[in-house]
């Protein structure tokens, strides 16, 4: 009987990667941001740990920058904390979700941020201005269809990665043991 559920298990799952498109993706992730209106710098916010915890990883790498391309920042928590934390270092944020980008420009104001941009727009096709010192992706970097071009690409602006994937499995679930930092 194993076998029976297995199959059931892989037909579904196959109709669901077939239904995916970016499209889908970001309509997915518009409908996130658009329901979440807490504060996130807030102490008492739950994800602000995970906010403070990405900062601090990435932080020994940011401070030898002078600008720095966060890619797939959604609303921009993450870059607003290291803008915070680095007013000296140009932020740029680039997402593909419209809500997302549309609820940095309250973070930017709240924390009276000068040194950070944000932008909508697709991160698989995305070419920046001119070269950027660091190039970071904070939990994004599977939601990438081509990564070896994207990073061939991007390699010719940037000679620095920062790749910051939580560990998680097959159902969207994040492993708290054993993380890919």
């Amino acid at each position: 009987m194993p076998t029976r559920h297995l199959r059931q298990f892989l037909r579904r799952a196959r109709t669901a990667w077939q239904r995916w498109s970016p499209e889908r993706d970001r309509a997915y992730h518009d409908s996130l941001f658009a329901a979440h209106q807490l504060d996130p710098f807030r102490p008492s916010y739950l994800g602000n740990i995970t906010i403070r915890r990405f900062a601090d990883l990435s932080a020994p790498h940011v401070s030898t920058s002078r600008s720095v391309l966060d890619l797939g920042c959604g609303s921009g928590e993450i870059t607003c904390e290291l803008g915070r934390r680095f007013p000296d270092v140009a932020f740029v944020g680039v997402d593909h979700s419209q809500e997302g980008i549309g609820r940095v420009s309250a973070h930017v104001e709240a924390l009276g941020l000068r040194n950070t941009t944000f932008l909508v727009g697709d991160i698989e096709r995305y070419e920046p201005n001119g070269p950027v010192d660091l190039v970071m992706m904070f939990d994004a970097f599977h939601h990438l269809i081509a990564p070896e071009p994207f990073i061939v690409r991007l390699g010719q602006c940037s000679r620095r990665f920062l790749l910051v994937e939580p560990r998680g499995d097959w159902k969207g679930s994040w492993s708290r043991e054993l993380d890919f930092d």
